[in-house]
């Protein structure tokens, strides 16, 4: 009971420090992972040592696969890539159906590219479609930002599902197929709340005209305008291989992995930078997937630091190892957690390694299922996100909304999003598990 009670007291004084304090996430976990090893009994060598192995294990695959997601998301947003998704889909689904489009379009464009950088390339589109369709432009923006959060929190090769997976030692293409079904579910749900509440989201304000990224693509023809399917979607369908096809061989092995089904999705983006100055233009979107990412790197790493000395410390795993009761609750624990984690952090990331980093040893001992857990720890991260997230501000000012509509608006759809993620994970392992 005095371990458990210094691992919630350095919990709670991480949150306060991140959230009250503004202290950088970075040295907050290291900090606290110092202290709560020391408290527990640990030496300055054995924690040190801890928080090292768990930086290096957490990052020795994942800092190359966010990297390479990145970069996608850089030549995708920046050659026009994302813009012939957009315009498909919207398209295929027409005018009446625009929420859902919208939504479609940002869980597609979500995958690779930062949710602010992937809003904000499409808020031209998202302009435009209102003032031809009589949409209401808040209905149009909020599915937008649902289905970004979605993609940002459930689907690999995003930071935080990596580092979850990471975490509970699974390969990232494990977690997807059970991921994506949940997203849909998550995102179903937003929608079908959108469509509910959509007399009270109409609005005559305009949209702040300065955040509209102006930037004119190239348009892309012939056989370019596959390509940026085919460079978003080979990955994910090539890293679900190993939880579909069943047997191994090398070339399995190989399409499977991360980073190799990665970088074969950007061979599929390369035509979209043309011939004309190739090796500038992609070394220039690859300094900028790496400035983008560093920060998001280090933090996924120092959460696994964090991570690896509760493991070490072996709180979590004494606390359950004689429950049974734990593993009928399992789901919903780490979804609750996952929940708390990002309404009082505003960090889907943090959140998610955070909580993950707690009930991992529940995954060691085999209390609870990783694919299951990790499923949990995501779709409770979609909610509550409020104004303590940056993209709850960025939201706000651009389509000039009071703080109080969107509470009621922005806060309670991602709320609903979450909770019918979890959902979706509850009704699978009651279904699925055996």
């Amino acid at each position: 009971m005095h371990a458990l009670i210094i691992l919630v007291i350095c919990i709670v004084l991480l949150i306060v420090t991140v959230t009250v304090f503004k202290v950088h996430p970075i040295p907050a976990l290291l900090i606290f992972g110092l202290i709560l090893g020391l408290a527990s009994g640990g030496s300055v060598t054995t924690v040190t040592e801890s928080l090292l192995n768990g930086f290096g294990n957490t990052l020795k695959w994942i800092g190359l696969i966010i990297l390479f997601g990145a970069l996608l998301g850089e030549i995708l947003s920046n050659t026009g890539g994302s813009d012939v998704i957009a315009d498909s889909i919207i398209t295929l689904f027409g005018t009446k159906y625009l929420p859902l489009s919208m939504a479609l379009i940002g869980f597609l464009i979500g995958i690779p590219v930062f949710m602010d950088v992937a809003y904000l390339t499409l808020l031209p589109t998202l302009h435009v479609l209102s003032k031809k369709s009589g949409h209401s432009i808040l209905v149009l923006g909020l599915s937008l930002a649902m289905s970004l959060t979605v993609a940002h929190a459930l689907i690999p090769p995003t930071p935080g599902p990596l580092a979850v997976a990471s975490t509970f030692n699974i390969n990232a293409g494990e977690i997807i197929p059970l991921n994506v079904a949940v997203a849909i579910a998550a995102i179903i749900g937003g929608l079908a709340w959108l469509k509910f509440n959509k007399k009270n989201l109409q609005t005559t304000n305009e949209i702040d005209s300065s955040k509209i990224n102006k930037t004119e693509h190239k348009k892309l023809s012939g056989y370019k305008k596959i390509l940026p399917f085919a460079a978003l979607l080979v990955p994910l369908i090539l890293m679900s291989t190993g939880a579909i096809v069943k047997g191994e061989s090398a070339f399995i092995a190989f399409i499977k992995n991360p980073i190799w089904s990665l970088l074969i999705g950007i061979l599929f983006a390369l035509p979209l930078l043309g011939k004309q100055n190739f090796s500038t233009k992609l070394n220039s979107h690859f300094n900028n997937a790496g400035s983008k990412t560093a920060i998001v790197i280090l933090i996924t790493g120092t959460g696994g630091a964090f991570g690896q000395v509760i493991k070490d410390t072996g709180i979590v795993s004494s606390l359950f190892s004689n429950s049974e009761s734990i593993s009928s609750m399992g789901i919903i624990v780490p979804f609750l957690l996952s929940m708390l984690f990002t309404t009082v952090t505003g960090s889907i990331t943090v959140s998610l390694i955070t909580t993950a980093s707690i009930v991992a040893p529940l995954i060691s001992n085999g209390t609870l299922d990783p694919t299951f857990t990790t499923a949990a720890i995501c779709a409770g991260s979609l909610g509550i996100i409020h104004v303590n997230s940056s993209f709850f501000w960025l939201f706000k000012e651009i389509h000039n909304v009071s703080v109080p509509k969107l509470l009621k608006s922005f806060s309670l759809l991602t709320a609903v999003v979450s909770l019918s993620g979890g959902l979706m994970v509850l009704i699978a392992h009651i279904l699925l598990s055996d």
